[in-house]
This record gives C-alpha cells, sequence and structure tokens, in this order.
C-alpha cells in the first residue's frame, strides 16, 4: 500500500493518506493524547444516485434506496453489527445525503477491534425478504417523523422548489410509495453496482496507529462487482422561486437557495464561496448589524454548501418575521459587494478568521472526521482545505462574488 504523510500549513495535523491494494483510500488524521478516537466509512452512494448500467443493462433506483442499505447493512443473518459495536463499548450512528452514506463509531477503548467489525460490516450484506419488509414500516415512520421537523420541512419545500421531478427534490429517506418498491434484489443490485472499494474511504482520528489502522482496512476484500454511475440531468426551476408553508412556529424559518451552475466543487472554490458569504453577512458585517439593529434578525444566518450529483447549491438560514427583506437585502448587497470589490485587508482579515476555525476545528474529533469525509468524496484531504485558505486571493474571492448570488439564482422558502 502507498501512503503519503504531510503536515498541515495552518494546524500543523498530519495527515496520512493510504491508497491501498484494493482501491480503497484510507485517511488517518492521529491526535495524540486525545481519549476517543472514531472511524467512518464513507460510501459515494446517496440518494442524489438515481439510475446505474450493468451489462448493458440499465436500473432504476428507487427514491431512499441509499438510506435504506444504511438502515439495513448492519443486520447480518446471525448478528447486529450495531449491536456488536456498542457491547464494545463504542457509539455507533449512519446517516445518508444526496451523495454518501456514512457509518461511524467512536470509542474510548478498542478500537482496532471496532474498526475490524466496522470493515466486516460494509463488505457483505445480508438482504433477507423478511427484514427488508420489516424495514419498510420502520423508514415510513422516520419519513413521517421529518415532516413534524420545522427545520427539515423549510429545507425539503427549497430542494422541492430549486429541483422539482429530480431526486433533489426527494427526501431523502425517500416515500411511503417509493420506499414499497424496494426489493432484497434492488438492494443486492444497489450495493453490488457501488460499495466497491473505489467508491469507498475510510476516514480515521484520534490516539490511534496509522499504520495498524491501514492494515486492517486492506485486509478487508469486497466481492461487489461495480457499475457505471448514470447522472440524472438537473434543470433549476425557472418559473417559481418562493413557496410558503403553515407550520407551528413561533417564528418563521427560512431558506435561501442559490443554484451555483457549473461550479466546480474543489477546496479552493468552496472556501472562496463561503468567505463571500462571511463578509457580505457574517456576524461582523454591515449587513448583520444593520438587520440586527432593525430588530429584523436576532441571530446570525447560518450558510451551507451543498454538493449533490450533477448540482452545487448553497443555503443559507435563519430566522426572521421578514425573510423577504433579508434575502433582499443580502442580493443588494451582493451586487454592490461586486461593484466596489474586496480589498487585501479584508481578505486577509476573513483568512485569519477561517485560520483560527480551523485550528479550533482540530479540538474535536468529530469535526476532524467529518470535515474529511465531506473532502474525501470529491477526492480531497484536509490537507487541501488548508492550503486553499492560506493561498486564497482578493482575486479570487472578487472573482466567486460576481456570480454566486444573483437574483437570478435565488430561492425562497419559508415556514411560518
Amino acid at each position: 500500500m502507498d501512503v503519503i504523510k504531510e503536515k498541515c500549513p495552518i494546524s500543523g495535523a498530519y495527515v496520512y493518506i493510504y491508497t491501498l491494494s484494493t482501491g480503497i483510500k484510507c485517511y488517518i488524521i492521529p491526535k495524540s493524547g486525545f481519549k476517543t478516537s472514531m472511524a467512518m466509512a464513507v460510501v459515494k452512494f446517496g440518494s442524489g444516485d438515481v439510475m446505474f448500467k450493468q451489462n448493458s443493462g440499465f436500473t432504476e433506483i428507487p427514491s431512499g434506496t441509499a438510506h435504506f442499505i444504511e438502515h439495513k447493512l448492519f443486520d447480518k443473518k446471525d448478528k447486529s453489527i450495531f449491536t456488536e459495536l456498542s457491547k464494545n463499548g463504542a457509539s455507533v450512528n449512519a446517516f445518508t445525503d444526496f451523495v454518501k452514506t456514512a457509518y461511524y463509531f467512536s470509542c474510548s477503548d478498542g478500537f482496532y477491534n471496532n474498526l475490524k467489525l466496522l470493515m466486516d460490516m460494509i463488505k457483505e450484506p445480508y438482504f433477507d425478504k423478511s427484514g427488508v419488509e420489516n424495514e419498510k414500516s420502520i423508514i415510513k415512520s422516520e419519513i413521517n417523523m421529518y415532516k413534524d421537523i420545522p427545520e427539515r420541512a423549510v429545507f425539503s419545500n427549497l430542494t422541492k422548489l430549486m429541483y422539482p421531478d429530480t431526486a433533489l427534490g426527494c427526501e431523502i429517506a425517500g416515500s411511503d410509495k417509493s420506499v414499497e418498491k424496494i426489493t432484497p434484489e434492488i438492494l443486492y443490485a444497489c450495493y453490488n453496482a457501488f460499495y466497491t472499494p473505489e467508491n469507498i474511504s475510510i476516514i480515521c482520528s484520534g490516539d490511534i496507529e496509522p499504520e495498524k489502522a491501514a492494515l486492517i482496512v486492506q485486509e478487508t476484500d469486497f466481492t461487489s462487482q461495480g457499475a457505471e454511475r448514470i447522472k440524472e440531468e438537473i434543470v433549476p426551476n425557472k418559473i417559481n422561486d418562493y413557496v410558503s408553508k403553515r407550520f407551528d412556529v413561533s417564528e418563521p424559518i427560512f431558506n435561501i437557495g442559490f443554484n451555483h451552475e457549473g461550479f466546480e466543487v474543489c477546496p479552493e472554490n468552496t472556501y472562496a464561496l463561503k468567505m463571500v458569504f462571511d463578509i457580505l453577512s457574517g456576524e461582523g458585517s454591515k449587513l448583520y448589524e444593520r438587520l440586527l439593529n432593525k430588530q429584523i434578525l436576532t441571530e446570525p444566518l447560518g450558510f451551507s454548501l451543498v454538493c449533490a450529483p450533477n448540482s452545487v447549491f448553497s443555503v443559507i438560514s435563519g430566522r426572521s418575521q421578514k425573510p423577504a427583506y433579508v434575502a433582499n437585502s443580502f442580493i443588494k448587497t451582493s451586487s454592490l459587494l461586486i461593484k466596489t470589490g474586496v480589498g487585501d485587508t479584508a481578505v486577509k482579515r476573513i483568512k485569519k478568521m477561517y485560520a483560527g476555525r480551523v485550528i479550533r476545528g482540530y479540538n474535536s474529533i468529530e469535526a476532524i472526521v467529518n470535515a474529511q469525509a465531506d473532502l474525501a468524496i470529491s477526492g480531497f484531504s484536509l490537507i487541501d482545505t488548508e492550503k486553499a485558505i492560506a493561498d486564497i486571493t482578493s482575486d479570487k474571492i472578487n472573482s466567486m462574488a460576481l456570480e454566486a448570488f444573483k437574483r437570478s439564482n435565488a430561492y425562497l422558502s419559508v415556514i411560518k
């Protein structure tokens, strides 16, 4: 197995990147003296995957299939890996998003045994008919539960508004109707298509020995065949840009979505976009101060970048009695920034702020692993992130600001 060991330029942390003979990539960030260690298996298969081609045939994937596999992969014919990990003192969980499924554990003892269990879990599925049928009712209950969570509902309404009649406009867990279409045969077909070494990254962090962890991953054999991923054509909604739903909330919750057509996913672009947002409306910005003084906002806005198959969009989230006013103010401020530009002094200040965030992030094993998981899907590491922050220029930020937050690519979802 090949290994690259490199020191991050801002945090000083070391990242070991193993490319194993099986095709799996292993990202290991040792943190000496930490009581907790964590491992995550990241599979490049999410709710945004809708079809694959194998042996000259096309297979359509029912909405919610990736999430269904997430639920069932813990169960084997004669045991539950979830139970085995829990008995070993590990805290276990999993999640699915548009582009990936992730399985992870954290523990204070027995890390290497737990890592072996994690690898045993993902290398071999067991999807029996009765187990699949029983799981359907559990997942349907989960889908209905999501409908009662305002923050989830406002985001779901936003994606349905932005990308109607696509996988991005569907719930990650699917619908009652789509879940009913899932069979053991479909689960096995999708597992064999996507749970291949080339689609898997393993991330480990804590007081661990990198080579010892990598060798455990190296010894895992996969028999899955792989398939050609067929990406869905995504065309953003050009007719409607606003949706509002009634909900039992004390203050309206809103998501402002911006479709970023042609966005190249890489750390430099990602952080340039995040910096533009912070310059425009972060806690130290004039816009945030003005909205705060007018009592239109009472807390900072949130920001996230969502990278889905064939589409990238950002979401600005918050609470306000005047969500449309917040959205219009943000877009106007963005237009003004394009005219005036961002100077070197402001860029130095924002880069210093981001460097501080990076350093603080290394105090949390969970934050380290989750950050690397998001990067691994696109083939990047924490090293690339820190290099991007260190090297980013005012020209790059101004270039990103030109296209990022225009009225023409904006959408607003409100729960009130």
